[in-house]
């Protein structure tokens, strides 16, 4: 059975690419140009909707620069996947090295 896809509206879909582009930029973050272009959109898109987006914590401006990096929240949701990914794997290993002992 295949799985059903369903088309984003457009400003999903260029925040979803926005997150995207960020990612691996945590320290220095990226300039509004960099931005720009990475989206292939207006700085105007740029300079509206990341303030916009800053005020729900999933990106923020990088202190003292003109520069853009994910937020707190989008790392603390990454931090909690990645906990419990790790606890599942823990419990996994568990399981197979008690599976794996010979009669």
């Amino acid at each position: 059975m295949s799985e059903k896809t369903y088309p984003l509206a457009g400003p999903i879909r260029k925040t979803c690419e926005l997150f995207r582009l960020l990612a691996g930029h945590e320290v220095l973050g990226l300039a509004p140009g960099e931005i720009a272009k990475g989206l292939g959109v207006a700085p105007s898109w740029v300079s509206q909707n990341l303030p916009a987006l800053a005020t729900t914590g999933y990106v923020e401006q990088v202190a003292g620069t003109n520069r853009w990096r994910l937020g707190v929240q989008f790392v603390r949701i990454a931090t909690t996947v990645a906990t419990n990914l790790n606890a599942a794997k823990r419990q996994l290993d568990d399981i197979s090295a008690r599976y794996s002992v010979p009669l």
